[in-house]
């Protein structure tokens, strides 16, 4: 019985300040995809992947459809993604003898 009042305190006091507890927002997600979607910047997109590869655009590039080039720039910056040893070097896990 004596939590059933306190539980009503605590009820009453909340409708008092204006009912629900405060609640904050998080950070807004992003709803604008991070890859491209005009031709002319997925050119740029994979362009700028294959310079950080140390390589260009390959012969015959404007051939390739749109979806082509999205193709091989998804592909592209999937390879240049740093692996496990490069993000956190030393972390194998128990070294095994």
């Amino acid at each position: 019985m004596a939590a059933l009042v306190i539980g009503g305190a605590f009820v009453a006091g909340c409708a008092q300040q204006g009912g629900a507890p405060a609640v904050s927002a998080g950070e807004p997600r992003l709803t604008v995809s991070p890859v491209p979607t005009t031709r002319a910047e997925l050119v740029e997109a994979w362009a700028a992947e294959l310079e950080r590869a140390g390589r260009d655009l390959p012969e015959g590039w404007r051939a390739l459809s749109t979806e082509q080039i999205r193709g091989r720039y998804l592909h592209q910056r999937l390879v240049n993604a740093p692996n496990a040893d490069d993000v956190d070097p030393g972390m194998d896990g128990p070294e095994s003898d």
